[in-house]
C-alpha cells in the first residue's frame, strides 16, 4: 500500500506537480493476533524468536526492509500503540508549550549536565523550541543477562553523564504529564523492539541483532517539538519561509515520529528531490536513521529530512522518538565499512545535508556513546566544520 508525497515546482506558465510514492506499511495484520492489552514483551532471543516466526511477521519484515532500503521513511499503521495515547501526548505537547515563557525557561537544557530539558532556537538553521526528554525504564524491569549496560562497568566513562534525571514541567504537580510520557516511551520502546527485530530477521541477521545491544537501559529520546508560526517574509523574493528544522538525517537507528496536521515535514528522495510528507491520522512516519546505515552499509537508506512550518497562525507540533542502542554498546560497523563508503561517496552534495560521517568515509566499530558524546557535549553533530561553528 502506497500514499503520495509530494512537492510543487514553479514550470514557465503551470504548476508542475513530481509524486513520489512513500509506503504505507499496514501491521495490523500481525498485531491484531496479539493480546495488546496485556503484552508484557519478552525481549529474550525465545521471545522474538516467537514473536516473528509467523508468515505474516515475516512478509511485514520484508515490507519494512524493503521501504528502509528504497526510501528510508514510510507510513507506519495498525501499529501496537493506542491512539487515545497518541492523543493524550499531543495535547500535553501542547500544553507545556503554551505555558508562559518562564515557566518553560525554568527547565532549559542549559541546566542540566545531562542535556534534558527545554530549548528555543531562533537562528537560520531551526525555528522551533523543544523539550529533550531522555527514556526511564520501568519500575521493577526485569534484568537482561545479554544487556550491556553501562551502570555495570566498573570504569566511568564520560559518556555516561548523558544518562540522568529528566527536568519535568513545573506546572505537572501531579505527575500527570510526566507518567503520560513514560507511558509513551514504554510502548515506543515495545514498538520499536518489535520492529527491529522484524528487520534483522529480514536481514538475515540473529533476532536480537538490535535488541541485544538495547538492553534494559537503551538510549532512546523523545524531543517533543513546536514548531513556531513564521513571521512574515522581510523580502518579497523570498520562495519560502525560513526552515523549521533544516535538512538532516537522524543520529539513530529509526525515528518514530508522531505529527499534528499542519504539515511541514519534507523527505528527499535518492534524486534529491524533495517531497512533502503528508500528515495521515493515526500513523507514525518512521525513518531509517544514519546508525543503520552504517550498520547495514548503506544498503538501508538513511533519508534526509526537514521541516519547514509556512503557517503564520499557528505552531505546528510533532513527537519524535529517537531509536538507539545502550550508551556503551557497539555500532558495528567494520563489516561493512568498504560498502558503505562506496555507497555514500556517490551522494550528491549539491544541496547540504547535515549528517555526521562524511560521505565516502570508511568506518570501524565505535561505542555509541563515544561518538553521542561527541555530538551533544563537544558540537560535532556534522562532517562540515562550518556547520558545528557557534551560531
Amino acid at each position: 500500500m502506497s500514499t503520495l508525497y509530494q512537492t510543487q515546482t514553479q514550470a514557465p506558465g503551470q504548476i508542475q506537480v513530481e509524486t513520489q510514492t512513500l509506503p504505507v506499511i499496514d501491521a495490523g495484520p500481525f498485531f491484531e493476533h496479539l493480546d495488546l492489552s496485556s503484552l508484557d514483551l519478552d525481549r529474550s532471543k525465545e521471545g522474538l524468536e516467537r514473536l516473528t516466526s509467523s508468515p505474516r511477521a515475516r512478509a511485514l519484515a520484508r515490507e519494512i526492509e524493503s521501504a528502509c532500503h528504497k526510501q528510508g521513511m514510510f507510513y507506519l499503521i495498525g501499529h501496537s500503540v493506542p491512539k487515545a495515547l497518541m492523543m493524550r501526548v499531543m495535547a500535553a505537547n501542547a500544553y507545556f508549550f503554551n505555558r508562559p515563557q518562564e515557566e518553560k525557561d525554568a527547565i532549559s537544557i542549559k541546566n542540566s549536565p545531562h542535556f534534558r530539558g527545554y530549548g528555543l532556537l531562533k537562528n537560520h538553521r531551526d525555528w522551533r523550541e523543544q523539550i529533550h526528554l531522555g527514556f526511564e525504564p520501568r519500575e521493577h524491569a526485569p534484568t537482561d543477562k545479554s544487556s550491556t549496560s553501562a551502570s555495570r562497568n566498573k570504569v566511568r566513562f564520560v559518556y555516561q553523564d548523558l544518562s540522568g534525571p529528566n527536568q519535568w514541567p513545573l506546572h505537572d504537580l501531579d505527575g500527570t504529564w510526566r507518567s503520560t510520557m513514560l507511558e509513551y516511551f514504554w510502548a515506543i520502546q515495545d514498538l520499536s523492539t518489535i520492529v527491529l527485530a522484524l528487520l534483522a530477521v529480514s536481514l538475515g541477521k540473529p533476532v536480537d541483532y538490535f535488541s541485544q545491544r538495547m538492553g534494559t537501559d537503551p538510549y532512546l529520546l523523545i524531543k517533543s517539538m513546536s514548531y513556531l508560526p513564521q513571521p512574515a517574509m522581510a523580502d518579497a523574493s523570498e520562495a519560502r519561509p525560513r526552515s523549521g528544522v533544516t535538512a538532516h538525517c537522524d543520529w539513530s537507528w529509526l525515528t518514530f515520529l508522531m505529527q499534528d496536521d499542519v504539515g511541514g515535514l519534507e523527505g528527499q528522495d535518492i534524486y534529491g528531490r524533495w517531497h512533502q510528507v503528508t500528515p495521515l491520522d493515526g500513523s507514525f512516519v518512521v525513518n531509517t536513521g544514519e546508525l543503520l546505515e552504517i550498520e547495514t552499509g548503506g544498503h538501508l537508506r538513511a533519508c534526509p529530512h526537514r521541516v519547514i512550518n509556512e503557517r503564520i497562525d499557528r505552531q505546528r507540533y510533532s513527537v519524535p522518538v529517537f531509536i538507539n542502542p545502550a550508551l556503551d554498546s557497539q555500532i558495528l560497523a567494520a563489516a561493512s565499512a568498504a560498502d558503505y563508503a562506496k555507497k555514500t561517496s556517490a551522494i550528491s552534495q549539491n544541496e547540504h545535508v547535515h549528517k555526521v560521517v562524511a560521505p565516502g568515509t570508511r568506518l570501524n566499530d565505535f561505542c555509541f556513546g563515544e561518538s553521542e558524546w561527541q555530538r551533544k557535549a563537544q558540537g560535532q553533530w556534522c562532517f562540515a566544520a562550518d556547520c558545528c561553528k557557534p551560531l
